[in-house]
């Protein structure tokens, strides 16, 4: 199931991941990293080009005939999260952390990329690696495309860790996978005055609560109960004692979307909802709307390439979407690909935390496993 090259691998790319995990860098900041990654990669008698949109790295791995040219796109950053594990190899960056898995992502694509490079008389086509930052925001995907990332690309892989699957478990899906991430803001303008005299103020507070509560009608009642959608208040600030009726109110949140007309409805309703519902309050209401990460798709033809590796590594195989965002949809925006999850779960349940926790941990037994189904589709490719 597991060839011996990556048996004899696994270690080595361990021990690379853990460093990274004790040095985490956020987006952007990924100077350490790319450093360590563009290292590796020269020592694999690879050729990097650094400083692509900052801190991306890229290298190229040339078959030995002609054929398409598949990317494999792992992401670097951390996310600025304290971290609460007890692991031998935790951050050692105060309020950073590898809360996501980018670490291992790294890690095991320049793993893959080491055993690729011993294999590339056998390719048809060739293997574009990118190391990108960013991810987690704000979003390092669009500008290595505009640096020419893409150029010459024919397809796409992508790879996610995943804390709430199986070790082993893979789950693939073409069509919609992750969700479009769009952020918006409601400003409410009032009257202020005294709490002991509210009629004669025009309370934004009420405006905002009311306003929350209607919002809720955005799925319920406006959105198909075929599509999926969800509209999340996360943040709310107004008021500055408890006996005065403040001027305004601010409140914001996340859209998350599959589908462009599902999207373009829900945007809709609220620039209609918000200035509407506050004027019925006395108040007036701003919307605003944040364009965010597009909704990531799934090619079929990538798709199944990770399904017969997975199926000849005797893995579980699943279809899963979630509404997580990510930016490997702007990759798949301009060439077919694929993006898929690898389950990396503790076997321990106590250890078990969500992505973005600062408890978050995941089963290094994973590894061998993502460099192994990263190969196989390498070979289905081109073959």
């Amino acid at each position: 199931m597991i060839r011996p090259e990556v048996e004899a691998m696994t270690r080595t790319v361990i021990e690379l991941r853990r460093d990274l995990h004790r040095h985490p860098e956020l987006g952007f900041e990924e100077v350490r990293t790319s450093a360590k990654v563009a290292e590796f990669l020269r020592a694999s008698g690879l050729e990097p080009t650094t400083g692509i949109a900052k801190t991306g790295v890229t290298a190229l791995i040339q078959g030995g005939e002609p054929g398409p040219t598949l990317m494999l796109r792992a992401d670097m950053d951390a996310l600025p999260i304290e971290e609460e594990t007890d692991l031998e190899f935790a951050s050692q960056v105060p309020g950073k952390m590898h809360a996501c898995g980018h670490d291992l992502h790294t890690a095991i694509l320049l793993g893959t990329a080491r055993i690729l490079n011993d294999l590339k008389p056998r390719l048809k086509g060739n293997v574009k690696l990118v190391f990108q930052p960013a991810e987690e925001g704000p979003g390092g995907a669009e500008p290595m495309i505009k640096a020419g990332v893409l150029e010459g690309v024919d397809y796409a892989l992508g790879l996610h860790l995943w804390s709430d699957l199986p070790c082993g478990h893979v789950a693939i899906t073409p069509g919609p996978v992750m969700a479009a991430a769009d952020t918006f803001r409601v400003r409410i303008h009032g009257k202020g005055g005294h709490a002991a005299y509210p009629h004669e103020s025009e309370d934004p507070i009420v405006a905002a609560a009311a306003l929350i509560t209607a919002m809720q009608t955005l799925v319920s009642r406006n959105t198909s109960p075929f599509d999926s959608a969800v509209v999340s208040v996360t943040q709310i600030q107004g008021g500055s004692a408890d006996n005065i009726i403040p001027e305004r109110v601010e409140f914001s949140g996340t859209i998350r979307t599959f589908h462009p007309s599902t999207k373009a409805a829900v945007i809709k309703r609220l620039q209609d909802m918000v200035p509407s519902l506050c004027r019925s309050y006395g108040t007036e209401g701003e919307f605003e709307f944040i364009e965010g990460y597009p909704a990531l798709i799934n090619n079929p033809l990538p798709c199944q390439w990770v399904k017969s590796a997975a199926e000849e590594m005797e893995l579980a195989l699943s279809a899963q979407a979630t509404m997580g965002g990510e930016d490997m949809a702007y990759y798949l925006q301009k060439v077919p690909g694929a993006f898929f999850f690898l389950g990396a779960a503790p076997d321990q349940p106590e250890r078990i935390f969500p992505h973005h926790h600062p408890k978050f941990q995941l089963d290094e037994r994973a590894v061998p496993l993502a460099m192994e189904l990263f190969l196989r589709c390498v070979e289905s490719c081109l073959k």
